[in-house]
């Protein structure tokens, strides 16, 4: 399946790698390492994560935990692409991003 990610998305992530290399040198670097690996991992089995628990209806929102960060790559599957919906902190605004695919 195609896995088409969110111009707001992509940003997100390069903020946050901006964020992190700011503080320590190489964190951005390995932060977008995370991110890429989890990209990878969300194309080569999208169902392999849990849905989104905040998310009700209809829609297929599922999350990636990042693993060494406090972030997580909302997606959702559709019927022919896979659309990476937002890069978000786990504990700053909630579902701030639910609107995107609409």
């Amino acid at each position: 399946m195609k896995l088409r990610v969110l111009q707001q998305a992509e940003w997100e992530a390069r903020d946050a790698a901006e964020w992190y290399e700011d503080r320590v040198e190489g964190l951005g670097t390995a932060f977008l390492d995370e991110y890429e690996s989890g990209l990878e991992r969300i194309e080569k089995d999208p169902t392999r994560f849990g849905r989104l628990e905040t998310v009700t209806g209809p829609r297929e929102i599922r999350r990636l935990l990042l693993r060494r960060f406090p972030y997580l790559v909302a997606y959702e599957i559709l019927a022919d692409e896979v659309m990476v919906l937002a890069v978000a902190h786990v504990s700053r605004r909630p579902n701030y991003w639910i609107d995107r695919a609409d």
